[in-house]
């Protein structure tokens, strides 16, 4: 149930569609210190933020009808009329990545890379304050919880049957913190002066996906309005791509660390535990869905293992930019 802000005439403003509101004006005024900080290209950030802001709406539109198609009338109801129905989170990190990527074939960007870092860094800020619209909705929230009755674990929601008060985790303002911690950390090592090499374009978005993905994973587990795929019904849509996201860094700097140092025996000692730990998490996403009164167990051992995977990369990327490469290292002895 959505709580109204004002009533103008017939027009109604809720409290949630104010909140996301200021959500997308936070990145975009995040973005825009940012980049012009970085680039100072005024004529691609004029294209880029409106650019976003509007693939965003579509692809945020999209994806929701995809998995609730049942909300609407018809494919074309959904994708034309957006007075009503809802957007997924997941289709505006397509949008943004759309939109940069044509205006990099058309040339009115050059630094692909570096706009996914200002893109990511601005992008869980908004992530941060737009979580909060669900504190005047009934949406993303998770089991009920006994003995708790305030933030940031619970909230309370009508319950839609029985008409009780029901106090259920707060899976919304969890992920609210773990958005601001994740903003917080991004922007010290994106804002830190670095040597040229210790900071590649594309660095700080890939280490965003890493631990977003991770975050994620954990969390939409928790929520009961999950999004999920069609193909099945029951494996959330966000959880897929929160572990697609946790890959794609280790895969991208683990090649860029065999390419720099050539190989070792000794790398399998970050990929085998990466692997276990990954496998052990998935596990417990299949473990908690058949034993919902060990969740805290599950949920605990989940975020354990997805931590040091995110550990892990970090420390891969950090081989890779201090390790000397064999033609390094003959050249010292050498001198």
């Amino acid at each position: 149930m959505e709580q109204v802000a004002y009533i103008v005439g017939e027009t109604f403003l809720y409290w949630s569609s104010i909140i996301l509101t200021l959500a997308a004006v936070c990145a975009m005024g995040i973005f825009l210190w940012l980049y012009l900080r970085k680039k100072g290209n005024g004529v691609a950030a004029a294209f880029l933020v409106p650019a976003s802001a509007a693939l965003s709406l579509v692809c945020a539109r999209f994806m929701d009808w995809y998995c609730r198609s049942d909300s609407y009338e018809s494919f074309y109801q959904a994708m034309s009329d957006y007075t009503g129905g809802d957007f997924a989170l997941m289709g505006v990190f397509g949008g943004c990545l759309l939109a940069a990527g044509l205006l990099r074939r058309a040339r009115i960007v050059r630094d692909l890379p570096e706009v996914y870092d200002c893109m990511a860094i601005a992008g869980v800020a908004g992530i941060g304050v737009g979580r909060l619209a669900s504190l005047f909705n009934d949406s993303n929230r998770g089991v009920v919880i006994e003995g708790i009755r305030s933030l940031p674990l619970v909230y309370p929601v009508t319950n839609s049957v029985s008409g009780e008060l029901e106090y259920r985790l707060a899976t919304f303002m969890l992920q609210a913190i773990a958005a601001a911690g994740i903003f917080t950390v991004l922007l010290i090592f994106y804002l830190i002066p670095r040597k040229k090499r210790e900071l590649r374009s594309g660095d700080t978005a890939l280490l965003f996906l890493s631990v977003y993905g991770a975050s994620q994973a954990v969390l939409d587990s928790t929520r009961y309005d999950s999004l999920f795929m069609r193909s099945n019904g029951f494996v959330s849509f966000v959880q897929v791509l929160g572990a697609v996201g946790l890959v794609i860094p280790i895969v991208v700097f683990s090649v860029r660390m065999v390419k720099k140092l050539k190989w070792r025996w000794w790398f399998l000692g970050f990929w085998v535990p990466m692997a276990a730990a990954i496998g052990t998490a998935g596990f417990m996403e299949y473990y908690v869905q058949r034993h919902g009164d060990k969740a805290l167990f599950a949920y605990t051992v989940m975020a354990g293992c997805l931590a040091a995977v995110v550990l892990m990369t970090a420390v891969i990327r950090a081989v890779w930019v201090f390790g000397n490469s064999p033609k390094t290292i003959v050249e010292t002895d050498n001198e």
